[in-house]
Formats: structure tokens, C-alpha cells, sequence
């Protein structure tokens, strides 16, 4: 009999997460902690979501002259973050109905390993319920960034050349836009070297994050939806 109750008491245990294992990183959990405690979303809003290369951009600095008055900008980008942690934690998000949502997600995504028609259905999924929810939020989906494959130094990136599932992502995300009625940004153009299709060396140190030159031409680029 002690033997099964303890049993039954481990079951209990498990069942509230205490030993579950983390289904995403330590800086996911501490960045939607952060969030709990920040001010909510509301309709004056405009939501930079999606991952690592979100998170490095000061975007109330880089869009400050533009901006209309009242509105603010609320970076929820986090690094490492795919599209199903992006699904998980939107409702941090809908609930205050922003004014704008400026989406971009899925080079983590390739990174796992899985084919661009899984990158896209996880990323659809996230789109779909944006738009459920908030009908009235004008939603940008931004293309994928290109990565310079020569100097990356994340494995899951460097081994074989991820540049051909970018493009077919983007590809899907611009059908998607259309699919949902939504603005497709393309992205691409602007940071890749000339005569090549891989992120232009000049603005990374690392083959996929990029530098302060870069997000001011990122910032450049989403101008006309800022103002």
C-alpha cells in the first residue's frame, strides 16, 4: 500500500510540472516572466514579435521620429524562440488587441531540422490565431532575413547551407500573407551581398544576427507601416 501511494504521489507531482521537463530555454521563461511584470499590451501598441534578431533591435529608438503621437512600441522578441514558443505565449499578447503586430519567425525553426512545409504550418498556426483574435490588428509578416552560411557558427546552421529552405519559407510566407489578407514585407533583398544570396559579411559577426547598420536598414525598410 505505501508503495502504491508513493507512486500516486509521484504521478501528482509530475502532474503539476515540478520534474516536467522545460519545453523551452531558461531566457524564454525569464523574457515571458519579464513580460508579466511589464505594463500590458494595449491598442496603442505596436508588437515587435518574433525571435533573437527581434529581440536585438531598439525599435522604440529606430522608429522614435516616426512614430504617430501616443503610440509605443513593445518589443517581445526572444532570443531562441521558434514559432510554436511564439504560439504559446501570445497571450501576452492578444488580449490588449494592438494597434499593429510586426511578425517575424522561423530561422530557429529551420535550425531544428524539419522541412519548410512544418516551418510554415507552425508559423500559420501562430498567424491564424492572430488574426482570430484580433481582427482589427493590422498584422505584417516579415520575411525571413538571409544568414552568411561561410561565417555562421551555430552548428545546427553550418554543416549544410539552410539558404535554400529560407527561400522556400519566405515563399510560403508570402502566399500566407495573401491567404490571410495580411502586408508580406520582404526583407531579404536588403541584407544579402552583392551577386549572392547569403547575408552580406559587412553586417554580422557571427553568420546570423546582425549589426547596428543592419537594423537601421531593417528599421528603414518598415518606415512606411511605422508612420
Amino acid at each position: 500500500m505505501k508503495k502504491i501511494f508513493a507512486l500516486m504521489l509521484a504521478c501528482m507531482v509530475m502532474g503539476t510540472g515540478l520534474y516536467a521537463q522545460k519545453k523551452y530555454s531558461d531566457h524564454y521563461y525569464k523574457r515571458t516572466a519579464q513580460f508579466e511584470q511589464e505594463r500590458p499590451v494595449n491598442s496603442n501598441d505596436y508588437v515587435m514579435l518574433g525571435d533573437s534578431l527581434t529581440e536585438g533591435g531598439d525599435w522604440a529608438t529606430l522608429f522614435k521620429d516616426w512614430l504617430p503621437t501616443g503610440i509605443s512600441v513593445v518589443n517581445r522578441g526572444i532570443v531562441g524562440d521558434d514559432a510554436p514558443g511564439i504560439y504559446d505565449r501570445l497571450h501576452q499578447i492578444l488580449p490588449g488587441n494592438p494597434k499593429k503586430i510586426f511578425l517575424l519567425v522561423g530561422v530557429n525553426d529551420i535550425s531544428h531540422q524539419i522541412t519548410a512545409d512544418s516551418v510554415l504550418t507552425d508559423i500559420e498556426r501562430v498567424v491564424k490565431t492572430i488574426r482570430k483574435e484580433c481582427p482589427k490588428t493590422k498584422l505584417y509578416i516579415q520575411s525571413l532575413l538571409p544568414y552568411n552560411f561561410d561565417k555562421c557558427i551555430y552548428k545546427t546552421m553550418n554543416k549544410v547551407d539552410k539558404t535554400p529552405v529560407i527561400r522556400d519559407v519566405n515563399k510560403g510566407l508570402k502566399k500566407m500573407a495573401r491567404k490571410y489578407n495580411v502586408k508580406f514585407i520582404y526583407l531579404y533583398d536588403y541584407f544579402k551581398a552583392p551577386g549572392s544570396l547569403h547575408l552580406d559579411a559587412q553586417f554580422t559577426k557571427d553568420g546570423l544576427h546582425i549589426n547596428k547598420a543592419a537594423y537601421e536598414i531593417w528599421a528603414n525598410a518598415l518606415k512606411k507601416y511605422v508612420k
